[in-house]
Formats: structure tokens, sequence, C-alpha cells
């Protein structure tokens, strides 16, 4: 992807404004778990779990939801972005549209990051994360929302989009893209909440929970649109690099 700071803002631009295209024109069903949209009225901050496959549906299913529970749709957000260039870029994008970055990643950042989210959800704020992280492996929780919750008392809540027209990138990710004029759903699943007192153990366990929910609600969005599946990657074995 070029460095070229001015294609990088036009690009941040064009981003920005086929998202905007997209919720004028789609015909989006949204749902939510009764609990999941009891908190969103409320005024809990929560951590949104999403895969980065299904990153095009995040801010349409934020202003659906804020619509859903009678809050003004301007309301903003704060995602988790990758100081990496194409991170900076996509948080260009989502600030056009009222989505805050906070920057950070396992491998730049994280610590930092960790404490704004933290300090953003205790006071309140709404986050979302790709929980399969920057790089994969595609659909597998990787380490830190549980963690987070632990720390800031949130509830984690699974989250996707899926669309009847779209285009599915040949991605590490497969990005699903929808198109303008689409129908298709966004769907929240039951939150859950990590005790203060929860171990290692109890963290993985709960990690995999997050992860079957995830791939779970996502298979059924993909099922109301007419979609087949989008399967997880295969794990990778320890100390190997996750697949690109």
């Amino acid at each position: 992807m070029s460095r070229d700071p001015v294609w990088q803002q036009r690009t941040a631009r064009a981003i920005a404004g086929t998202i905007e295209f997209l919720d004028r024109t789609t015909r989006m069903e949204f749902e939510a778990h009764p609990e999941t949209q009891k908190i969103m009225a409320s005024d809990e901050g929560v951590l949104a779990g999403y895969w980065h496959g299904r990153l095009m549906f995040m801010p349409l299913l934020w202003r659906g939801l804020l619509r859903a529970v009678g809050k003004d749709p301007r309301t903003p957000a704060y995602s988790l972005s990758s100081p990496h260039r194409d991170g900076a870029m996509m948080a260009s994008a989502l600030d056009l549209i009222g989505v805050k970055a906070i920057m950070g990643s396992s491998r730049s950042g994280g610590a930092d990051a960790f404490r704004e989210i933290r300090r953003r959800v205790r006071d309140g704020n709404s986050i979302a994360v790709a929980v399969d992280g920057g790089k994969g492996p595609r659909q597998r929780v990787q380490g830190g929302i549980m963690l987070l919750a632990k720390h800031s008392g949130c509830p984690v809540i699974p989250t996707t989009g899926s669309c009847r027209w779209g285009k599915q990138l040949n991605t590490w990710d497969r990005m699903l893209i929808p198109t303008p004029w689409t129908r298709g759903v966004l769907l929240l699943g039951a939150p859950i909440r990590v005790p203060k007192d929860a171990d290692r153990d109890e963290i993985l366990r709960l990690e995999q929970q997050f992860e079957d929910a995830l791939n779970t609600l996502m298979d059924e969005a993909d099922r109301r649109c007419g979609r087949a599946p989008t399967p997880p990657a295969a794990r990778p074995a320890t100390g190997d690099p996750a697949p690109a």
C-alpha cells in the first residue's frame, strides 16, 4: 500500500464516503439480544468484539443500535486501530464518521492502548475491537479483550453483520464489503462478563466461549442473507506464525 500521505488521505476520505453512502442506501435488519439492548440503552461502557472481516459493518451497526435505543446516531464510539499505516489510514476514515481511534497493537503501543480503553469504558464509552487482531488467524480470539473486561468490569458483546449483495475479498480475513442498496442484518449477541477474580484458566475458557459465540452469530447472519458461512482459519501450532 502506498506510503504517500496525500494518497492515504484521499483513500481515507473515500472509505468514509463509502460508509456514509452505505448507511443511506442499505436496508439493514437490526437485532440485539434483550440483555445487550438493555445494557446499550444504559450509560454502561461496553467492549464490542467483532471479526476483522466484518469491519465495514461496524459503523452501520453502531448507528443502527443508537437508533434502536433512542440515542443520537451521532454519538461517538471508539475503535482499537493498529499504528501500522494501513490501520492508521482506516482510523482516519473512521474519524471522519465519528468513530475515534485508540492506537495500539500487541506489537506496538499495546500497554498504552490497554490503559486508554480501560479508562474509556469505565467512563461509559463503547469500544469496538477486532478480536482476531490485524493479522489473524481469522476468527480466532487473540488475547486481550477478556483481560480488559476483567479490569474494567464492562461486558463483552459479540457483534457482526452480513449482507445479501457484496464482495468477499480473498484476504486473510475474508473481508466482506456490502454493495449499495443491499439488504442485510446487523446482530449483537448475549453479553459475557468476566469476574474480577477470574484466573488464567477462566480467562481462556471465556475467550473460547466468546469465540464460539461470535462464530455462531456470524454464521447466523450469513445464513439469513443466503451466504455460505466463512470458516475460521486453522489454529497455528505453538510457535508457528499466524497465516497471512
